[in-house]
């Protein structure tokens, strides 16, 4: 009890005389009420130390508490990182397989059950080689385990560029992949992380760039740069005789010109597969560009390169391109000693396919001329008879305006060859009922420059290749395809322009009225000196109208 309220009742206990008794009573009265007092004091420190004990439960309990809801938000956030790293594995292209330290599967992505044709519920818990079961492309033999490899050096590994994976079905798939280990704070790996891609398209595209890179795309053989690289390779004292072959495609150019590149290309397809068919497998064969093959033929002298030559000529003959004979002119030479220069080599194979190609290149294109004068007829018979009419009318004047028997001929000739170009119009545009679009027309416009490169290729239609060139010029200079005008026209050339003219006037046509003898004759008398030679026009009507009168059939 305080001593400071023991000592203020204390004070209190006096003692007057004659008040005894009322004094021991006051007396009692004060020790029953210290007692009371310091009863009071204990009761109040109990209850104060009660309300600490139970602050401190209280406080403890918060603490418990908190540290609970901490632990919540740490799981939920564990849960939602889980999900997040889940989502993002399975949502990647690559398949991903997490094993732990003892190189079990822990998880699998979509891709990764696709790839290895296992399902995720199959896989966990099994070890990795189980699952991805993985040899070399080369030796087909089993590869190391990687995973195991990576738990042990704690490194990033990559596995060889040529690895096959087997599936569950045993399927062989190309593969690509990295492993890398999964550390804890302290350093201590408790796993690893497998990463593959399947690779086959990648491989297939590097293949496909391989093959044209060191291969011609049109024919399938071998190109420029491959030749020149085996050539220097198979320059060797082991593959002598080395000889060469070179091969040269007669008239591609005139193919291409009259028939399309559609045609020529399948020229040059075909010519490749004579050339495959008469090469052994140690041979090589290639395409050098445009219309030039080679052949090295290691082991092989200059008997065994004349028999190769007439295979390959002896297959050609059974070869055709809408209706065209294959022509090659061939050339080659052997090399018998290193000491010969094998550059000099191909040089003189080259001069010797030349030489031949010189006689036997114009042969080649005149029979093509043919063929096409007689293809253009063939598709489209109202060519034929325009040609032949044109042909006559050309032909009487030449002789009208006393040319000689040589400018005779060539009228004659050239009235049968003018619209030869043609050949290169579609018969969608020569067959049309109807009038030609302005698109059709600038394409049948075309028809004298075509004509001019057929004919110009061969020295017998070089002359002739000038006038249908400049057929379709006129006197005043605004006809096609130079704008020449005048005597700058040959004359030749002016002369087919008006036989041309009044034939196309009088012969039927389907999409324009056909004009009678009379009245074409008018219209070419109004073009006289615009689109015609005046002089040529006055003769042709004085021909025509005065002169024994030509019968066109």
């Amino acid at each position: 009890m305080d001593e400071n309220k023991i000592e203020k009742i204390d004070a209190l206990n006096i003692k007057p005389v004659g008040l005894g008794e009322e004094l021991d009573q006051q007396k009692d009265e004060n020790r029953k009420l210290k007692a009371e007092l310091v009863h009071t004091d204990q009761e109040l420190e109990f209850q104060n130390k009660e309300k600490d004990k139970r602050a401190e439960e209280l406080l403890i309990a918060k603490k418990e508490i908190f540290e609970q809801a901490n632990i919540i938000e740490i799981q939920k956030a564990y849960f939602v990182d889980k999900q997040l790293l889940q989502a993002t594995l399975e949502a990647i292209g690559d398949a991903v397989i997490s094993c732990d330290s003892k190189a079990n599967i822990v998880f699998m992505n979509k891709v990764a059950e696709l790839l290895t044709g296992w399902d995720k519920k199959e896989a966990v818990g099994q070890p990795i080689e189980a699952i991805f079961d993985i040899v070399d492309e080369a030796t087909m033999e089993k590869s190391e385990n990687i995973v195991m490899n990576v738990l042990l050096s704690g490194k990033i590994l990559e596995l060889t560029e040529k690895t096959i994976l087997f599936t569950k079905e045993r399927i062989e798939v190309p593969i690509e992949d990295s492993v890398a280990p999964i550390f804890q704070e302290n350093g201590e790996i408790v796993g690893a992380i497998l990463v593959f891609r399947d690779v086959t398209e990648k491989k297939r595209s590097l293949k496909n760039i391989e093959y044209l890179s060191y291969h011609d795309k049109l024919t399938g053989l071998y190109n420029r740069r491959f030749y020149e690289e085996e050539l220097k390779r198979m320059d060797h004292k082991r593959n002598l005789p080395l000889s060469l072959i070179m091969a040269d495609v007669n008239g591609l150019k005139l193919v291409n010109d009259s028939f399309g590149h559609e045609v020529g290309d399948e020229l040059l397809i075909k010519t490749a597969s004579v050339i495959s068919k008469v090469c052994r497998s140690n041979d090589v064969s290639a395409r050098l560009g445009g219309d030039e093959f080679i052949i090295i033929l290691p082991n092989s002298d200059e008997a065994d390169t004349v028999k190769v030559m007439e295979r390959i000529q002896s297959y050609l003959k059974k070869k055709k391109v809408n209706g065209l004979d294959i022509s090659l002119s061939l050339g080659a030479e052997t090399k018998t000693v290193m000491e010969e220069d094998i550059n000099a080599i191909f040089k003189n194979t080259e001069e010797h396919m030349y030489r031949q190609k010189v006689y036997k290149s114009s042969s080649m294109k005149k029979k093509t001329i043919d063929l096409i004068s007689n293809t253009l007829f063939e598709k489209n018979g109202r060519e034929l008879i325009h040609s032949k009419h044109v042909s006559i009318l050309a032909e009487a004047l030449a002789t009208k305006m006393g040319l000689n028997e040589d400018g005779v001929n060539l009228m004659r000739v050239v009235g049968l060859m003018h619209d030869i170009g043609k050949i290169g119009s579609p018969d969608s545009i020569l067959n049309k009922p109807g009038k030609l679009t302005i698109d059709e027309y600038d394409k049948i416009m075309k028809h004298p420059e075509i004509g001019y490169r057929i004919l110009s290729s061969v020295n017998e239609f070089s002359e002739m290749s000038e006038c249908v060139l400049q057929h379709h010029e006129k006197w005043d200079g605004t006809g096609y395809p130079q704008g020449l005008k005048e005597e700058d026209i040959k004359v030749e050339a002016r002369i087919i322009a008006v036989c041309d003219s009044y034939d196309a006037m009088v012969t039927l046509r389907t999409y324009k009225e056909t004009l009678s003898h009379e009245e074409a004759i008018n219209e070419i008398i109004r073009g006289s000196g615009s689109q015609f030679d005046p002089k040529i026009v006055e003769s042709f009507t004085d021909m025509m109208m005065n002169g024994e009168r030509i019968i066109l059939s």
